[in-house]
């Protein structure tokens, strides 16, 4: 387990970030990732993406979730807190 290091390539308002550190803290504070990359923009046809790459997780958000558009269920949420 890791204290990771946060990376944000884009984000609107540190939501998403604020959203990982979220999950990050409910796990306990320990990942299974060193690094996590953040990042979000339109368009995307998913919530959220993510690649592992060794240490590193690349999580890619839709940002419409931000206002509403879409949701990270409960499920998703938890899945992503387990991959973390």
């Amino acid at each position: 387990m890791y204290d990771p290091k946060i990376v944000v390539e884009s984000d609107f308002d540190g939501y998403f970030e604020d959203l990982v550190r979220s999950l990050i803290k409910r796990k306990g504070g320990q990942t299974n990732h060193r690094v996590i990359v953040i990042s979000a923009g339109p368009w995307r046809p998913y919530a959220v993406a993510f690649r592992s790459d060794g240490d590193t997780l690349y999580l890619d958000f839709y940002s419409g979730l931000r206002h509403g558009f879409g949701h990270l269920s409960k499920v998703e949420k938890e899945q992503l807190k387990e991959l973390l």
